[in-house]
């Protein structure tokens, strides 16, 4: 209900859909605000998942393009979560919150593009934050898909991390 309808959804339509009564979901989460936090810690837990994935795949660019896209499109696909990123009540713990779990894994991952992978040497973990942030604001229309921006986010995330190649005076530079 979170991910479809946000995060306004009401505990009654959140208690229809799972088969119980609002009491129920009261007695489990006193307050949106408690419900809104397990939801979250949920998704960080999922992101950092993806994280632990990125990091056991060997190929830099393989492992960059399955840790950018990824979470992007968990963020494309969870109405609640994009929304809570953007929350000013939510988004301070939020963010800290995915920034302790992720920002590790982005600089990890950009150190092995700049050492292995062939990527410019001014790559920095940010910068691949800064892509999940770039896809995930994605509108399925922008995507190039009219039902859902998720599936279309494969064409910027080739253009995405395209950019993180040297540009061709660098290039020759190095020679």
């Amino acid at each position: 209900m979170f991910a479809e309808h946000g995060a306004e959804c009401a505990f009654e339509d959140i208690a229809r859909e799972a088969g119980v009564g609002v009491g129920t979901v009261y007695r489990r989460f006193p307050d949106r605000r408690t419900l809104i936090e397990a939801i979250l810690e949920q998704r960080v837990a999922d992101v950092a998942s993806v994280g632990a994935d990125a990091l056991a795949t060997a190929e830099p660019w393989a492992a960059a393009r399955l840790f950018i896209g990824s979470t992007a499109r968990m963020q494309l696909e969870d109405r609640g979560l994009r929304e809570l990123l953007q929350d000013s009540g939510f988004v301070s713990a939020g963010l800290a919150m995915l920034r302790e779990r992720i920002a590790p894994v982005a600089a990890e991952l950009a150190r092995r593009l700049r050492d292995g992978g062939g990527a410019r040497q001014d790559v920095t973990g940010q910068d691949l934050l800064v892509m999940i942030r770039m896809l995930a604001s994605l509108t399925p229309e922008a995507a190039g898909r009219p039902a859902t921006a998720a599936t279309g986010v494969e064409r910027y995330l080739d253009l995405v991390l395209s950019g993180l190649h040297p540009p061709p005076e660098e290039t020759r530079k190095e020679e």
